[in-house]
């Protein structure tokens, strides 16, 4: 579970873990992206499982540079794009001031990099913090430009250092139920060691892969985090139903 500090009196109205769980859907979140041929990887197999995905997008891998053709693709393939704060650290998330700065300041690097591609400014409804780091300031900044704090319900670690595919797919099947909202990582924090390679985090593509069809048998589909989180209209949801 993320490393949360509870919200006091009409905190945590817009913070969301995981959804019903009596719907057969759970959402694949990404973090710490883009991050080039490893979120270019991430797509290819989301494409071949017809999985939909959300991308929780660091502001300066944006900023960067680099990453603007793989941040398209990921808006013309009909994935989520959410923000995951500018830096990967939470000194800053104890000041509204400073973290609706960094807020506005990635949302506004997503934007140019679009532009670059030749697409227009896509809506960002998502936010999840920073190692899932909440503090009334930080929900008091997402609130301040009608963000939506987004959790989640399942992490298995697929970022540590040694684990293999199976172990992270065998790790989610054992804990996964309908309604989770399952992390896994395309970047890692605002490195990319390699523009041409994928270096940072080489196995979120291969989990994909494996994961998908596994959910299926057990009647789980991935579909949109709006659908999972019970934010979708129905017609939503019963288009991300039909899909699996």
């Amino acid at each position: 579970m993320p490393a949360v500090l509870l919200p006091e009196h009409d905190l945590g109205r817009d913070v969301r873990f995981g959804g019903p769980p009596a719907v057969p859907l759970v959402a694949l979140t990404f973090d710490d992206g883009p991050n080039g041929a490893c979120t270019a990887a991430v797509l290819d197999a989301l494409a071949a499982t017809h999985a939909p995905g959300t991308f929780f997008v660091l502001g300066a891998n944006v900023a960067r540079g680099g990453n603007d053709a793989v941040l398209a693709r990921i808006v013309r393939e009909g994935h989520t794009l959410g923000v995951h704060g500018y830096w990967h650290g939470v000194r800053r998330l104890f000041f509204r001031d400073l973290t609706a700065r960094d807020l506005a300041r990635s949302i506004d690097a997503i934007s140019a990099a679009l532009a670059r591609a030749g697409l227009p400014p896509v809506p960002v409804r998502f936010f999840r913090p920073p190692f899932g780091f909440l503090l009334e300031p930080t929900e008091r900044a997402a609130e301040d430009l009608d963000l939506m704090v987004v959790e989640w319900t399942l992490s298995v670690g697929d970022w540590r250092h040694g684990r293999t595919a199976d172990d992270v797919v065998a790790a989610i099947l054992a804990g996964v139920h309908g309604g989770d909202v399952i992390v896994l990582h395309d970047g890692d924090r605002t490195h990319q060691r390699s523009a041409q390679r994928c270096v940072d985090r080489p196995l979120a593509a291969e989990v994909v892969r494996r994961l998908v069809p596994a959910l299926a048998a057990r009647g789980l589909a991935p579909a949109p985090l709006a659908a999972v989180l019970g934010l979708a209209p129905p017609a939503d949801l019963t288009r991300a139903r039909a899909a699996h």
